[in-house]
């Protein structure tokens, strides 16, 4: 009895290494399960190579194709192009297809485009996730925006302090743009050089209540404060104002 358990557990063995084998033979895979992507600002058209590896060497080139996993996507496809399948030349275990992406709506958050391979029967795959998000070849830094009832009253101005007069580099909520996220939160982000700046945050009635923090990619608060209520003279312009430093 013994004997003949001690066959059954080697068959077992034997049947998993063989397995095991097979797969390491016959595998295709990216060049890593995750991808970082980082696109220039405003780039029309940027291309990143990725590699494809085989575990094998054929004499003649092989195709595999390439399909994207809708449930693990959450870029735009509108805004990125690839292949539909990759070339693995003849004598050669290593393939490589160009992902063609433009900066339309791309931030510095992270937006996903997961692929896999359709391969035949007996051809094990691997899968990627490419992460995309905007190159910030500076300091990312986000403005938080804590609306009160009345989101729509909120106006901010960025500002570059490193220039006389200092000069707006970005602003938001003008015209009511707002109007939708009363009692929630807003983040922008940017990516600043080195220097000082300068943020200004309006209440157009006057009663306050809109609160900010501005932080870096650490979360380390650089600026916040609310806008003040006047207390009366509605509607009356408000604000609150602070300075930062990026180092």
């Amino acid at each position: 009895m013994k004997k003949i358990l001690f066959s059954f557990l080697i068959a077992l063995v034997l049947v998993g290494c063989d397995e095991e084998d097979i797969e390491r033979a016959n595998r295709v895979s990216f060049e890593n399960e995750q991808i970082e992507v980082k696109v220039p600002a405003d780039a029309v058209d940027y291309q990143q190579t990725v590699k494809v590896y085989t575990s094998t060497v054929s004499g003649s080139a092989r195709q595999f194709p390439i399909v994207v996993d809708e449930d693990g996507t959450t870029v735009d496809s509108s805004i990125y192009s690839l292949p539909t399948s990759v070339t693995i030349p003849a004598d050669s275990n290593v393939g490589e297809f160009d992902l063609t992406i433009s900066d339309i709506g791309i931030t510095f958050d992270v937006a996903t485009l997961a692929l896999e391979f359709d391969t035949d029967s007996g051809v094990f795959s691997g899968s990627t996730v490419l992460n995309i998000s905007e190159l910030c070849e500076d300091t990312i830094v986000n403005l938080t925006l804590n609306f009160d009832g009345f989101a729509e009253e909120a106006v901010w101005e960025l500002y570059d302090l490193s220039v006389s007069p200092p000069a707006v580099i970005a602003t938001g909520g003008a015209g009511g743009a707002y109007t939708d996220l009363d009692n929630s939160s807003l983040t922008v982000d940017f990516c600043l050089p080195s220097g000082g700046y300068g943020i200004i945050v309006y209440d157009t009635y006057g009663d306050g209540g809109t609160g900010y923090v501005v932080t870096d990619a650490n979360g380390t608060t650089l600026s916040s404060g609310t806008t003040p209520d006047a207390g009366g003279g509605y509607p009356v312009l408000t604000q609150d104002t602070d300075t930062f430093n990026i180092n």
